[in-house]
């Protein structure tokens, strides 16, 4: 005969399972929620950046004398881009490590970068053999 006593003890174990899975799915519902929200944000280092800012009037055009795009997916310039393999943030203020792999001129090759945006709104960037690039953000281009 079971005993009362220990099937409500039962009950109410499996009642808790029950809730903490519940709980569990509505969390991991939410943070799946919150990915796909972050994934659909750009990053702070998205847009036109230019060493020279007299050239941000030519944003969104091809040529000469143009700034570059800097987006989600990759970096493009005139003759070359890069596509991006990894970012991670790494900790110092708004700043993050990207993995890129690169076309230019028709050579393929990988490479590794630093950015870091600063409180002035400038894209600082260190690449892995040491060379560095100061950019100024370029508005973006008005809609036709």
């Amino acid at each position: 005969m079971v005993n009362a006593k220990n099937r409500r003890k039962s009950n109410v174990g499996f009642t808790s399972v029950l809730r903490r899975y519940r709980v569990g799915a509505v969390l991991g519902g939410a943070l799946l929620l919150t990915g796909a929200v972050q994934a659909e944000t750009p990053p702070i280092w998205e847009g036109y950046w230019s060493g020279n800012a007299s050239w941000c009037v030519r944003a969104g055009e091809v040529g000469d004398e143009t700034p570059t795009w800097f987006g989600r997916d990759g970096f493009f310039g005139i003759e070359w881009s890069c596509e991006i393999d990894g970012v991670v943030a790494i900790g110092v203020g708004q700043s993050w490590s990207i993995q890129t792999t690169c076309l230019d001129a028709g050579f393929e090759y990988t490479q590794s970068q630093i950015f870091l945006v600063t409180y002035e709104d400038r894209l600082l960037i260190l690449d892995e053999t040491g060379e560095t690039a100061n950019l100024v953000r370029c508005a973006l281009p008005e809609g036709p």
